[in-house]
């Protein structure tokens, strides 16, 4: 009896364990969610400055060649926009995935607490 319960306290010890180590990583997903979503905003501010800025240009171009220009820039804008996009769509999805992988671990290990 006396060895059976010290291995189940060995056990409860390492769930234990675990379980701390589990909830800061749950906390340093949580912190880079945190950082996409700072990411995310700082890209939309600076899409409305670089609208702005084309904007401010178009009124003080005149003429083929400078509305050539002007819709050249245009698109290049738009094209970086929507790689910008893609990428933080698929850093915050991969995030998100993280996190609730944590969180089925984190779960997983309390069952085990609870079941110890």
């Amino acid at each position: 009896m006396d060895a059976t319960h010290s291995r189940i306290e060995q056990q409860l010890q390492q769930v234990k364990k675990a379980k701390i180590t589990m909830e800061t990583t749950i906390d340093q997903t949580r912190r880079k969610q945190n950082e996409q979503d700072w990411l995310e905003e700082d890209n939309h501010h600076l899409e409305q400055e670089k609208l702005a800025l084309l904007d401010f240009l178009r009124s003080g171009w005149q003429g083929e060649e400078a509305s050539g220009f002007h819709r050249y820039l245009e698109e290049k804008q738009h094209e970086e926009s929507q790689i910008w996009k893609k990428d933080l769509q698929a850093k915050r999805t991969h995030v998100e995935t993280e996190l609730q992988e944590n969180k089925a671990q984190l779960h997983a290990l309390e069952t085990k607490q609870a079941t110890l």
